[in-house]
């Protein structure tokens, strides 16, 4: 791991280690002051090349921008003015970007959720919007929740149809499309399909939009709520310019990369930013396949035979256990995969890699670091990388990523660990409100703003970060519980197959925690054969209150399904 507690007192954010790994010409980075549109138009090498693909319909960005100006016109024929919200519910279709980039145009934010019919509806009566965009299969009773106390007007119903091409679906995906419609349709008049909007804008005439600003709010999202109440997190064009001024390589990569990008949805932070538009922007063939089954997953892989596939591990799980892939099926052309959501012990990293190995590609599947605080991405892959024992790259070319005192702004040195904590040109502009924003981003003596991430870990003396645990989770009677870690001494217990630990409130003890761990024994082996041996591993501190058994890994909203499992934990109903 190249970790070595170093006795002198040095500091990360003044030396900035990681930036030996740069190209010299790239570690001096400049943040643009173009808004979302003109920093995509100024680095997509060429404006006639396909940038996005979905079931058979080919959008060069010329198109693109297009299509944005349609919507444009049918925002503001519809009313919309400077500084309004749209409500945005949509899983990774076209529309998701052409709404944005009109909503920047008009001088609007967007609001994106993807949670609960009844979040949903809290979300539109927030932000006061009188536009939802919706995809189509919702039912008469969310329409009806949509509209019942709020300021909605205009619920504009968006179909996998409308550009996808049906004669283009694979049987896999036609069959998973139609199984999200019900009987119970939408009726409202008030309720408009996608192209009854479009022509809301075609006669519409000298129509003049605000003044240019990458520092307006533009795009909202919801937290998943992973360890608290959900939030609203606020970026700007210039946040999001942030991080994608720092992943697009300056002229480009010198061809169009096929991403395959399938079910996670743009209402998350990383997916919108980090995916969607930075894809774009450097000109590669961005394919969206957001209606398959995540079953089928493995069948879209070897449809499609993408470069790069962003892949959290629940998805480079499925094509791990894929018994459609087969053993001789080469994936010599896919050259990045790599995820995020769910951390991973070094066990499932190796099995990953050798999978890769087995079919050829010499990719290696990164496990790089980011929140949707800090605009998604803050840390990259580097040459030599090495993701066992959590480790989650270098800081971006342009963000300085540093270890602090829990709770203080005191700068850790090398190798000690405490609470990861960010600061650049990517920062959200805040949550919705001040007082959990005042939490999070805090002036320090330096007089930088940074952002308290809430994550702990450490760094070494190259400025490779290793992320340990999501909270500062203390055991009573003294130990910290950092989950990922105990995981990897767990994991390469003889007939362990997989595991991981779920910490919950200790009832007992207010302010403290408990661990319980869930394992995944190898075929024809019982707990009581291994018990002996797990917790031979393990710390005092870490030893878990109880070992539950199980035939494998759950997951919920792509990660491992720990908060419903402390749930029921903590009701005493596993």
């Amino acid at each position: 791991m190249n970790l070595e507690k170093i006795t002198e007192k040095r500091k990360a954010s003044e030396e900035k280690p990681w930036l030996q790994f740069y190209p010299e010409a790239l570690r001096n980075f400049v943040p643009s002051e173009d808004t979302l549109t003109d920093f995509i138009l100024k680095h997509n090498p060429d404006h006639d090349r396909a940038v996005i693909e979905f079931y058979g319909k080919i959008f060069t960005f010329n198109e693109v921008l297009a299509e944005r100006d349609k919507v444009a016109k049918s925002l503001v024929s519809l009313g919309v003015k400077e500084n309004d919200k749209l409500v945005v519910i949509l899983r990774a279709v076209p529309e998701f970007i052409f709404v944005l980039l009109a909503a920047e145009k008009v001088g609007a934010a967007i609001v994106c959720h993807d949670g609960e019919p009844e979040e949903r509806a809290a979300a539109i009566r927030d932000a006061k919007a009188k536009i939802v965009f919706s995809n189509d299969f919702i039912t008469k009773e969310d329409e009806e929740l949509y509209f019942k106390d709020t300021d909605l007007e205009t619920l504009v119903l968006v179909s996998p149809y409308t550009y996808g091409i049906r004669e283009e679906m694979p049987d896999y995906v036609s069959a998973a499309v139609e199984k999200l419609y019900c009987e119970s349709s939408p009726s409202d008049e008030r309720t408009y399909v996608w192209n009854d909007f479009l022509k809301k804008g075609e006669s519409l005439e000298g129509e003049t939009y605000p003044e240019k600003n990458p520092d307006r709010h533009l795009y909202c999202s919801y937290t998943s709520g992973s360890t608290g109440p959900s939030k609203q997190v606020i970026h700007s064009a210039r946040s999001m310019n942030g991080v994608l001024g720092q992943l697009v390589i300056p002229g480009g990569i010198g061809f169009s990369m096929k991403v395959l990008h399938t079910l996670l949805p743009p209402a998350l932070v990383a997916i919108a930013n980090s995916i969607l538009l930075f894809n774009i922007a450097l000109g590669n063939h961005l394919v969206l396949s957001p209606f398959c089954e995540a079953e089928d997953i493995d069948l879209e892989f070897m449809r499609y035979e993408p470069n790069q596939m962003i892949a959290v591990p629940m998805m480079a799980e499925i094509l791990m256990s894929s018994k459609r892939i087969p053993k001789n099926y080469s994936m010599k052309d896919l050259y990045v995969i790599g995820g995020g959501a769910d951390p991973v012990h070094n066990k499932w990293l190796r099995r990953m890699q050798s999978f890769l190995r087995s079919h050829g590609s010499s990719a290696v599947f990164s496990m790089c670091y980011g929140l949707s605080e800090a605009g998604s991405t803050v840390a990259n892959p580097h040459p030599n990388a090495d993701f066992r024992n959590c480790g989650g790259g270098i800081p971006m070319r342009g963000t300085t990523i540093s270890i602090f005192e829990p709770g203080t702004h005191n700068e850790l040195s090398y190798g000690e660990i405490g609470e990861i904590c960010t600061h650049g040109p990517s920062s959200m502009i805040g949550y919705s409100t001040k007082e959990e924003t005042d939490k999070t981003l805090q002036l320090h003596e330096d007089g930088k703003v940074w952002v308290h991430t809430g994550d702990y870990g450490c760094m070494n003396q190259f400025g490779e970060l290793f992320v340990y645990s999501r909270g500062h989770n203390k055991r009573f009677g003294g130990g910290y519980l950092y989950t990922t870690v105990m995981e990897n001494k767990v994991v390469d217990v003889k007939g362990v197959d997989d595991c991981f630990f779920v910490i919950v409130p200790d009832k007992e003890h207010e302010g403290c925690f408990v661990p319980y761990l869930y394992v995944v024994p190898e075929k024809g082996v019982e707990l009581k054969n291994i018990e002996s041996e797990i917790r031979s591993k393990l710390e005092k501190h870490e030893q878990p209150k109880e070992i539950f058994t199980t035939p494998k890994r759950e997951y919920f909203h792509f990660k491992t399904n720990r908060r419903i499992l402390a749930a029921k934990i903590l009701k005493g109903e596993h």
